[in-house]
């Protein structure tokens, strides 16, 4: 469904520390295969340095492994060069990606508890927003066809909506938390598939008590066009 790019406005869930002028001369020709969407010839091109004595060279060098196997599917590979990388770099985004990368090997349970690490981590560096974590890993679970485990973590989504209270996009924007427009698009299918219609309505209708006034008629619209016969006999 694309929930990613459409959230977050970019469609890699990783990206490179380094790229151009600035990649370490051994792994330039790497990271130029991997810019040129080569990812068989970035792959074998960053293998000969998994083993190099500088641990920075390594860590760039298990970075574009599993960069370069993400993008051709190979999800377990990926799984243990993102492994290695966060042995050097134990990161909130690193163990991000093992989480998105252990539900797209079919490991939802592991995943679950790389994002718990990531919540750990992140809880002291602040390295990233919860919110924008949390829709990478909604879409990793819903290309991986695991549409109702999303209910939990669209449901902490639909909290923190009512908690903060103000829909402007801006407002939102600035916090790393996606439009409520673009959360309403992206959530419904998800829903379906996890509840009845009636369920459905009352889960998005528990906003209605906390959001301000624009969030309110943007959800009544939105129940009404989804909805029609529902939301009439709301009102």
């Amino acid at each position: 469904m694309g929930i990613l790019k459409r959230l977050i406005g970019r469609g890699k869930t990783a990206q490179l520390s380094v790229s151009g002028s600035d990649a370490p001369p051994e792994l330039a020709a790497a990271v130029e295969a991997l810019q040129g969407e080569d990812w068989p010839l970035a792959l074998r091109l960053a293998q000969p340095h998994l083993e190099a004595k500088s641990a920075s060279l390594r860590a760039d060098a298990y970075r574009l492994c599993a960069l370069a196997t993400s993008r051709q599917g190979q999800w377990r590979t990926a799984f243990s060069c993102w492994q290695k990388l966060f042995e050097l770099e134990p990161s909130a985004h690193n163990a991000l990606q093992l989480a998105s990368a252990s539900v797209m090997a079919g490991e939802v349970e592991r995943g679950k508890a790389w994002l718990m690490k990531f919540d750990e981590i992140n809880r002291v560096r602040r390295e990233s927003s919860c919110a924008a974590a949390y829709v990478n890993f909604i879409s990793a679970l819903a290309q991986a066809g695991h549409a109702r485990e999303t209910l939990p973590y669209l449901t902490w989504l639909r909290e923190l909506y009512r908690q903060l209270k103000i829909t402007d996009d801006m407002f939102l924007h600035q916090r790393g938390v996606p439009f409520f427009a673009v959360f309403l698009e992206n959530s419904w299918p998800l829903l379906l598939q996890c509840l009845n219609e009636k369920q459905v309505r009352e889960w998005y209708g528990a906003m209605l008590a906390d959001l301000d006034d624009d969030g309110c008629a943007a959800l009544r619209g939105w129940l009404g066009e989804m909805m029609p016969a529902a939301a009439a006999n709301d009102e």
